[in-house]
């Protein structure tokens, strides 16, 4: 009776044993896949679009006088803010953020340019602008034009800009404006939106990344 048992019991163990070993290898399997997930870089605190869009036509002009239009933000990479130079907070702090992030770029070759835009084109003039942006960094450039004009841009980005009265009179609005910063490819399309609060070290890392994806 014992001798008819072993086969049987020796079959069991043997069982046991492969079990025990499959879900030891699957254990591994699934621990070592989870890590080289977590490793993989390619996550974005960007918010990067599957296709660029294009930007239809507008035109306004830059600190020089010079026309700032779609085929000025071709041939190079722009990061694009909007504001305004009386800007009490938001805009000196973006504009700071952007100049740490062109001194971390300064490694690579691309041409890339960092744009203020103003939406508020009743005090914002391109000698104001130039006085404002180069404070910041003497690259950066100033955009205006007619309120017209600068809608034909923000309307396209979901740009928000609110002209708030305040005590001080006329003279003295505040303009509540979207903070993010918009990103354009070298063929001047939408390329991917930096939402706040923006670091400067995250959106550093974030380009790299998309350029290499676009390369």
């Amino acid at each position: 009776m014992s001798t008819d048992n072993k086969p049987s019991g020796f079959k069991r163990v043997l069982t046991a044993i492969i079990v025990v070993a499959l879900a030891t290898a699957a254990g591994i399997w699934a621990a070592r896949a989870v890590l080289e997930h977590k490793s993989v870089p390619d996550e974005l605190e960007a918010t990067r679009f599957p296709a660029a869009r294009e930007i239809l036509p507008f035109s306004l002009i830059d600190h020089n006088s010079a026309v700032f239009d779609n085929n000025a933000l071709g041939q190079r990479w722009s990061f694009v803010f909007f504001g305004y130079t009386h800007c009490p907070d938001v805009c000196p702090t973006t504009l700071s953020v952007l100049n740490s992030v062109a001194h971390k770029l300064g490694d690579l070759e691309e041409d890339i340019r960092f744009v203020f835009v103003s939406v508020d084109p009743e005090r914002d003039t391109p000698a104001q602008l130039a006085q404002f942006v180069s404070y910041f960094n003497s690259d950066f450039i100033g955009v205006t034009g007619t309120a017209e004009g600068i809608d034909q841009l923000t309307r396209q980005l979901g740009v928000m800009h609110l002209r708030v009265e305040t005590e001080n009179g006329a003279s003295g609005y505040l303009v509540d404006h979207t903070a993010s910063v918009f990103l354009f490819d070298p063929d001047g399309r939408y390329h991917a939106v930096f939402s706040p609060p923006l670091s400067a070290d995250a959106i550093t890392d974030n380009f790299r990344k998309m350029l290499q994806a676009y390369q």
